[in-house]
């Protein structure tokens, strides 16, 4: 089982790796093909209008940029996961799957793009901070309301059968000061065998959410475990650290990227500053400049990771069923239980499972050196 997570790790490790120079090598290529200029007049041909063209343009460089990358995004997603025995989806359902993703995705970017076109013709030297502030309260938006918008289009919720577990968790939950609006299922065992939970909700209202592989595989015991790991990110305001966080990173990525940005306008030679291949420019700016918050986001990630098994760990006092519900996550999920130390760098916002148990086992010898 380990050599078969071992493999299956360097697999995905490798196309994530690809993933995240894949885009902005792809955009930078459509900038020096002048590919953004021909659909600029596509798009204006279609409709004379700006903002309509703009969303014309977008959806075709979408295409375009969906097209080059399909095979890889059908590898790692359909193929590999088969090949492994983690899928349970049919082409059907992967492409119907595929087809949400992508509406879903343009539904909620076009506005965003059309903002940053807007902003860059009223305020072409304060585009940048503008910009930045508006994506900052959006992803809040996103955090609070995309679970019980967009989860519904891909999966299903519905009350958990297990009377007793619903219980136990509720009871959980509310003994760290917060309410539990409900105890829900995600059939998410149609797509795939991996497991999970989420403990849903900004405010004192939660919704407890457990996928269906997590049910049918774990003890109460273990199922315990895994949501007070989520209970510690509310307790902990993890989530709003993570915002916050993310939020200084975009301004920090949208200010150099604006001085880059003025470089590489003059260089292409473009007229107007709001044109639309400035929006590709803005976009392989970005991606670029995110790259090397990679390896923070990931550290700091990792810490609020580490501080949520500590509190799973006191909360629950059950150290030998957090050790066993690591060690199930890591079979059922196939994970590299200890990574190579450029991959956790660059891809792991999680501490290696390795380090998850060593973590409990210290806590576990802790215990036994200082009785209560």
């Amino acid at each position: 089982m380990r050599d078969k997570a071992k493999q299956y790790s360097i697999i995905k490790h490798r196309i994530a790796i690809i993933n995240i120079f894949l885009m902005p090598l792809l955009l930078w290529l459509f900038l020096i093909l002048g590919i953004p200029a021909y659909f600029k007049d596509a798009a204006l041909f279609v409709s004379g209008n700006n903002y309509a063209g703009l969303v014309i343009f977008y959806a075709l460089m979408g295409a375009l940029y969906y097209a080059i990358s399909l095979p890889l995004e059908f590898y790692s997603g359909f193929v590999l996961e088969h090949r492994f025995s983690l899928s349970n989806q049919s082409l059907k359902d992967w492409i119907i799957r595929e087809a949400k993703k992508n509406i879903a995705a343009f539904i909620i970017s076009a506005p965003l793009v059309m903002s940053l076109y807007s902003l860059l013709k009223i305020s072409p030297l304060g585009w940048w901070l503008w910009t930045a502030i508006l994506w900052f309260f959006v992803s809040i938006i996103l955090a609070k309301f995309a679970p019980v918008i967009i989860v519904p289009l891909f999966y299903k919720y519905s009350l958990i059968k297990d009377a007793d577990l619903a219980q136990k968790l509720s009871r959980l939950v509310s003994g760290f000061g917060f309410k539990a609006s409900g105890v829900y299922e995600l059939n998410i065992s149609k797509d795939t065998k991996k497991a999970n939970a989420a403990l849903l909700g900004l405010g004192k209202q939660k919704r407890i959410v457990l996928c269906d592989t997590l049910l049918s595989n774990f003890s109460h015991s273990e199922i315990e475990a895994v949501m007070a790991h989520e209970l510690g990110h509310h307790k902990l305001n993890h989530m709003w650290k993570l915002i916050i966080s993310g939020g200084i990173f975009t301004f920090i990525t949208f200010f150099f990227a604006n001085i880059i940005f003025l470089k590489l306008h003059n260089f292409f030679g473009y007229k107007m500053i709001w044109g639309y291949e400035s929006i590709v420019l803005i976009y392989f700016t970005t991606t670029i400049l995110s790259i090397p918050l990679i390896p923070l986001a990931n550290v700091f990630s990792r810490r609020l990771e580490k501080s949520a098994d500590e509190f799973a760990l006191r909360a629950t006092g059950d150290v030998n069923a957090f050790i066993s519900t690591m060690k199930r996550l890591g079979e059922q999920n196939l994970a590299d239980v200890n990574p190579g130390r450029f991959y956790e760098i660059m891809l792991y916002d999680h501490p290696p499972i390795s380090r998850r148990i060593a973590l409990a086992e210290t806590f576990k010898t802790s215990s036994k050196n200082n009785p209560e």
